[in-house]
């Protein structure tokens, strides 16, 4: 992964775009062992604590793809009382985005646009 601080700051501006297009209630962007390398997300969240977990769940659910015939993991939707939290992972990179969703958001765009976003920042990291 890239230390850059260019990058890092193309990073940041990406997840800013990808929020805002979204209106999502936040974004992270993680490696699979659960460390943040970007984030946008309010205070009211420990953005730490959910990217660890989310990890967890993805590590789980990548198992259970290779329990049902080595089938790959999409997506993971968790879905809560006031929000949903979906996890997609980029592949070769062993990082994932999670987004914090309501029912505000324009989830589509998410399945619509994300290939793009995917490849930009594959190139940064």
């Amino acid at each position: 992964m890239n230390n850059n601080a260019d990058d890092d700051k193309k990073l940041a501006i990406m997840l800013d775009e990808l929020k805002g297009k979204g209106n999502f209630e936040g974004i992270i962007f993680a490696n699979r062992n659960g460390e943040i390398i970007s984030d946008n997300i309010g205070k009211d969240t420990d953005g730490r604590k959910l990217a660890s977990m989310c990890a967890s769940v993805l590590e789980s659910a990548v198992g259970l793809g290779e329990t049902m015939g080595s089938q790959k993991i999409i997506k993971i939707i968790a879905e809560l009382e006031n929000s949903s939290i979906l996890m997609v992972e980029i592949k070769d990179k062993k990082v994932f985005l999670i987004f914090i969703i309501n029912d505000q958001s324009n989830s589509s765009f998410i399945f619509d646009q994300l290939e793009d976003y995917i490849q930009k920042l594959s190139v940064l990291i």
